[in-house]
């Protein structure tokens, strides 16, 4: 059995090798100076000052840092501003005005200067798509979710609104074995948006699903190939990005090989929770390759073989939950327990080992088969996200083409080097981090793990909104431990069990020392700016 685990680990890092990057760079000749590490070191976004932007929801910037994208507040506009760069916008000048002299951080008091001035200087507004209206009015666009193609040429939007009176055909049932019927079923249309022009190029409707579009959950990208997984039927649908067209592919990868052809029964059929469903094919290779992982001539066979009967049904019940294009032939898909209506108190359970509550699958979708199934505490591929997670992440900088490095893979390498149990532990904690939502990590330079320490809990390239620190975020250089530079954001109330959470995210532009840092506490938001300035003067 470890033989065969450490074979098949072989073949997929073999696979990753030879990956080439889904995420194309190019490095413009008129792009800005490029930052090698002692001028990021030395040239960081030192000043925060609080700043009062339209209203609108930021998102993020472009790729190649020369757009910032937002949402209008009826979340049925998309708004393009052009980003004039901290030199040419003039904010320095702004500032050397209103006398800053070396502070770290401006309150509103301290600061004789129109709060609105410093994003209008930035940013001028390059135009506006209204995108749901006339026809489309019942929907609104999802503001956690973007995906850029080629270089910040296109960008993939979508929008959704909510399914009513919909109920699912019987032969649904039939058609997908593994249905989630749980969720509200809601309809969804995406958008390609030409970004250079400013028009759209192409839409399509995806009516009656569910489909997880917060931070790009979903969908997942590698080049021009987009794959959508649909919660609700556990089918995933391939489309690929031509000339600014979705031109969808033949078939979808769902409960069915390729050429299997679906006929539903005739005769009426009464489904309950005791109807017998075919097993997809997508498990049923996965369950077969467990199953020859056991050597029958191995002394362990025998306990190789309760395992597997005894995990068998729990397996056989399991749904996709997450999933990732590894490159354009190859899925990691994500198998979690199907949740249950009622799930059982602690004290009833029987004190067994429990069944593992999520698989690793590795699928080829040329051949339809499966090359590797991993449990919860593998470490084998522990080592495949280790050595790994960066070509995972599939996102580089347009300006050096390095990936972006996490906490967490920093984290990794650490508890990596301890003793076998804690590597089991280890297994346990990092795996989950895979699947990589598609363009879901910051390739700022100032988020480099590898170069600056600072409290993960609070800030990392994954774009996600994290409780707000109740004390400036300290960034420090690993070589020298001195502080380069901070980031003003405290939280406005005091951490309490019954006060609500204040959350804080943050917008890094791809390569410029600066960064928009949003606060929200229940509907109330609060914007700072973090951004070079000459005379600012770091304290240790």
């Amino acid at each position: 059995l470890a033989f065969n685990q450490r074979l098949q680990s072989q073949n997929i890092v073999h696979m990753l090798q030879n990956r080439e990057s889904g995420y194309t760079y190019k490095i413009s000749q008129s792009a800005p100076l490029v930052f090698e590490r002692p001028v990021f070191t030395a040239v960081t976004p030192r000043l925060t000052v609080g700043i009062i932007i339209p209203p609108v929801y930021l998102r993020k910037f472009t790729p190649d840092g020369s757009k910032l994208l937002a949402f209008s507040h009826d979340q049925r506009s998309c708004i393009v501003y052009a980003y004039n760069g901290i030199g040419a916008a003039g904010v320095g000048k702004l500032l050397d005005e209103a006398c800053v002299a070396s502070a770290e951080n401006l309150s509103d008091k301290d600061i004789n200067l129109p709060r609105s001035k410093i994003f209008e200087c930035l940013f001028k507004t390059k135009y506006v798509l209204r995108l749901c209206q006339g026809k489309l009015s019942r929907y609104y666009l999802h503001r956690e979710f973007s995906i850029f193609f080629e270089d910040g040429r296109y960008v993939l939007l979508a929008g959704m609104c909510v399914a009513f009176g919909f109920t699912l055909p019987l032969a649904d049932y039939e058609r997908f074995p593994d249905l989630f019927d749980k969720l509200d079923p809601f309809s969804y249309i995406f958008f390609v948006v030409d970004l250079q022009n400013g028009i759209v190029t192409d839409e399509v409707e995806l009516p009656q699903d569910v489909i997880c579009l917060s931070h790009n959950h979903g969908v997942s990208v590698y080049g021009n190939t987009i794959v959508i997984l649909s919660r609700l039927r556990q089918t995933m649908y391939i489309y690929e990005l031509v000339n600014g067209r979705l031109v969808k592919q033949e078939q979808d990868i769902g409960p069915r090989p390729r050429d299997c052809v679906f006929n539903p029964t005739t005769d009426r059929v009464e489904f309950d929770v005791n109807t017998l469903l075919p097993i997809t094919h997508i498990k049923q290779r996965a369950l077969s390759f467990l199953y020859r992982q056991i050597q029958p001539d191995s002394p362990d066979r025998v306990s190789g073989y309760q395992e597997f009967y005894k995990n068998f049904e729990f397996m056989e019940n399991m749904i996709i939950e997450k999933m990732q294009l590894v490159d354009n032939n190859l899925l990691l898909l994500r198998y979690e327990k199907r949740p249950l209506d009622i799930d059982l108190p602690i004290s009833l359970t029987t004190g067994e080992p429990t069944p593992p509550r999520r698989l690793y699958v590795f699928y080829r979708m040329d051949s339809e088969d499966v090359i590797g199934v991993y449990q919860d505490d593998s470490v084998e591929l522990l080592q495949i996200v280790l050595h790994f997670y960066d070509k995972l992440c599939n996102a580089r900088s347009l300006q050096t083409g390095d990936a972006p490095t996490s906490p967490i893979l920093y984290l990794m390498q650490q508890q990596y080097n301890k003793p076998v149990p804690f590597v089991r532990q280890s297994a346990m904690r990092f795996n989950p981090s895979v699947p990589v939502s598609t363009q879901s990590f910051s390739t700022s330079p100032y988020l480099n793990f590898n170069v600056f320490s600072y409290e993960e809990r609070f800030v990392s390239p994954l774009e996600r909104p994290k409780v707000c620190s109740t004390e400036p975020i300290v960034f420090r250089d690993r070589e020298t431990n001195l502080v380069k530079f901070r980031l003003n954001i405290k939280a406005r109330r005091a951490h309490t069990a019954m006060a609500p959470r204040e959350l804080c995210a943050f917008i890094f532009h791809p390569y410029e020392p600066l960064a928009i840092s949003i606060q929200k506490c229940v509907s109330v938001y609060a914007y700072k700016l973090h951004v070079y300035h000459h005379s600012t003067v770091v304290e240790q």
